[in-house]
This record gives C-alpha cells, sequence and structure tokens, in this order.
C-alpha cells in the first residue's frame, strides 16, 4: 500500500455511499398508496375551490370581468420586463422617440425597446371562450374531470386535463391568485407525473374486475386484490413533491428574515391584530387581544415565543423531516402551524391545501391504517416511518 492510497480509497467509498443513498433516494421502487391519498384529498380541494368559481363565474371569466380580456391581453402580449443593470450609470435614452414609444414608457413606465422581453407565456383556455353560453358547459365539464381525476378515473388523462384547467383560472383571473392555487398547481402537476391512479382508484377497480372477468372466461383462478405494485416512477413523484414542499417552507421562513418585525417578535401580534384576516368580530377574541394588551408579561410570554417559534419551524423543516423519528412530531407542528393561520388569517383554503401537501410524507402503511379506520374496519394504527 502506497502513500495516499487509504485515503483515495476512502473518498471512493464515501463518493459510491453518495451515489448509492442519492440512487436509492429517486430512483428505487415505491408505494404508490400515498401519492393516491395525496390524489383524493387534493382532488377534493380542487373541486371545491373551482366550484366556488361558479357564483361568480362570468364576472371573472367572461371578455368583460372584472379584470376585462382587454386588460389582461395588453398584459400578456405587451408588458416589458427589463433586465438587470450592468452598470452604475442609468442607460441613456433615446435622442427621438416616435409618439407610439412615448405612449408607451407612459403606460408602462420604460422604453420597449429596453426591454429583455415583451409579454409573457401564459395560457388559458378563457382567453379565447369568452361567450357565456360557452362558459358554463366548460366550466361544468371541468368539475366533471376534476371529480374524475380526484376518484382516480382516467387517472393519467384527467391528471393533465385538470392541470390545464388550474393554469386556465389561475391565468385568466391573476387577481384572485395567492399561495392556494400555487399549491394545488404544484401538488397536481406531481401527481401528473406519477402514477397517482395506481391506487386508491377506479382505474385500479375497473383492473381488478377485468381480470376476474378474463379469469372467468379462460377457466382460470380468480385473482385477490393486493396491494399496488411499488413503482419506481411512484418513488419519483413523490420525492419530487416532498423536495418542492421543503423548498416551500425554507423560502417562506427566509423571506421572513427580511422584516423587521420578524426580528423584534411583534410578527405574530400584527397578524392576530389584523382586521382584514383576524376574527376580530367576535367579542371572545377581541376580548383576549384587549387582554395580551394590557399584560405585557403575558404578551412577551405569548407572541414572540409564537413568532420566533414560525421561524424555527419554516428553516428547520427541511433538515428534521427526513428525521423518521421525528418526523411525526413535525407533521404535527406543520399540522398546527396551518390550523393557527387558518384560525388567525381566515386562510381555511390556503392551510387546507399545505396539509395535502403534508400529507405527501406520511407513510404509505400508515395511510393504508388510516383508511381503514374511516372504513370501519378493525385495523390498529401502525405508525410505520416510510424510507428515507
Amino acid at each position: 500500500m502506497g502513500p495516499g492510497q487509504a485515503p483515495r480509497t476512502s473518498l471512493l467509498s464515501i463518493g459510491k455511499q453518495v451515489v448509492s443513498a442519492w440512487s436509492q433516494f429517486w430512483f428505487s421502487p415505491g408505494d404508490p398508496t400515498t401519492l393516491g391519498f395525496v390524489r383524493i384529498c387534493a382532488g377534493l380541494m380542487i373541486f371545491y375551490i373551482h366550484l366556488c368559481y361558479s357564483f361568480d363565474l362570468e364576472a371573472f371569466m367572461s371578455r368583460d370581468a372584472w379584470m376585462d380580456l382587454a386588460t389582461v391581453d395588453s398584459l400578456r402580449h405587451e408588458q416589458p420586463f427589463f433586465g438587470p443593470p450592468l452598470g452604475w450609470d442609468e442607460p441613456p435614452r433615446a435622442a427621438a422617440q416616435t409618439p407610439e414609444d412615448k405612449a408607451y414608457e407612459l403606460k408602462w413606465g420604460g422604453s420597449r425597446h429596453r426591454a429583455v422581453s415583451l409579454g409573457g407565456y401564459q395560457w388559458s383556455l378563457w382567453f379565447h371562450v369568452t361567450d357565456p353560453r360557452w362558459i358554463w358547459p366548460i366550466h361544468i365539464l371541468i368539475l366533471v374531470i376534476m371529480l374524475c381525476f380526484t376518484v382516480g378515473f382516467c387517472t393519467r388523462i384527467s391528471a393533465v386535463l385538470t392541470w390545464l384547467a388550474i393554469l386556465s383560472y389561475i391565468n385568466r383571473a391573476p387577481t384572485t391568485v395567492f399561495g392556494m392555487d400555487t399549491m394545488q398547481n404544484l401538488i397536481v402537476f406531481y401527481l401528473m407525473i406519477g402514477p397517482s391512479g395506481a391506487a386508491l382508484s377506479v382505474d385500479r377497480l375497473i383492473r381488478h374486475r377485468w381480470a376476474i372477468r378474463r379469469a372467468r372466461q379462460s377457466h382460470e383462478r380468480l385473482p385477490q386484490w393486493t396491494r399496488p405494485a411499488p413503482t419506481i416512477s411512484a418513488n419519483f413523484a413523490m420525492r419530487l413533491l416532498q423536495v418542492n414542499v421543503c423548498i416551500v417552507y425554507l423560502v417562506s421562513g427566509i423571506s421572513k428574515l427580511l422584516g423587521q418585525s420578524w426580528w423584534n417578535g411583534n410578527a405574530i401580534w400584527l397578524t392576530m391584530a389584523n382586521p382584514e384576516f383576524s376574527p376580530l368580530a367576535y367579542k371572545y377574541y377581541f376580548a383576549f387581544l384587549k387582554f395580551l394588551g394590557e399584560h405585557r408579561w403575558i404578551y412577551e410570554i405569548v407572541v414572540p415565543p409564537l413568532t420566533l417559534g414560525t421561524l424555527a419551524f419554516e428553516i428547520s423543516f427541511v433538515f428534521l423531516v427526513w428525521h423518521k423519528r421525528i418526523r411525526w412530531l413535525v407533521l404535527l407542528t406543520g399540522a398546527l402551524f396551518h390550523v393557527g393561520i387558518a384560525f388567525f388569517m381566515g386562510l381555511v383554503p390556503f392551510s387546507m391545501m399545505m396539509l395535502v401537501a403534508l400529507s405527501a410524507f406520511l407513510p404509505p402503511a400508515t395511510v393504508r391504517d388510516i383508511l381503514g379506520r374511516l372504513a370501519g374496519k378493525e385495523a390498529k394504527l401502525r405508525v410505520v416511518p416510510a424510507a428515507a
């Protein structure tokens, strides 16, 4: 053994372990049960969200909507996007400008000649369907497709159509978009990639029925109902979703560090006392806030720890959720965190969608036990950590 041979061998061994762990994390076969469970929960929320559009559908999607089609077309075709400056000085203005250039600069606040690109690449079915006689039938058809996605019928097709439908509503009515829309778009995108209809779906039931029919016709032994086969695509899609959820929490937590109220511990109070979100109309809630305001020492015990705890949870989530022993504590903390957001800020659909995202970390065995309990079967809840 020559000098330096042992360190090279050690580095090679470490490299092989890293590559093996990376491959196992992303490309090992995974049980699609959790993916199916996320599909059902997300589908129910998505159907509810888009059903709510029905109460003001024409006000959102018609040609003369609150954000009318002419305004949307102007944004997606003319809005300038400027690149970062390459020097410290302002770039010189053009010596001569046409009336059209002057009108453009007055409208958009910058010259079109300095723009890197004009407009965006948004797509929406509602850019082209503006007649109420067609808006309503297509909206109803979309709701039916979302129900098919929820129950797992023709899932490969209904998942893609559901994702395109979500984009259509988001891009046509950007004034209604907030975190909930981002999360539903993200979740359905990964469910579309993975075999989300391989478990807990009508598709799987139909395949089983057809297998029984073929067995009877050929006089073979009838197939038994078994667990869905693990697949690499199921694990890959679930890992993509899990990693993206971790990034969402991490970025959310880091961005909060830019706010002074998060450093001085008052951010949660500003949320709790905000009449636009919090339930200040309820006298007991108002009395609670008044009590906190009149007793500084209780305020310091309650509010700053909640503020710093929010930062700690969001920033540490990406590091702690992968540890099997404390994963359930992290998920429980996340559930309580979003219940608090639903209560204090009134963002119930957003909180529900985030709970759906957190369910991506549930082990398949636990999902089966929970569903067995909901179905009335005698099943002992076993907390089985997922392979990480």
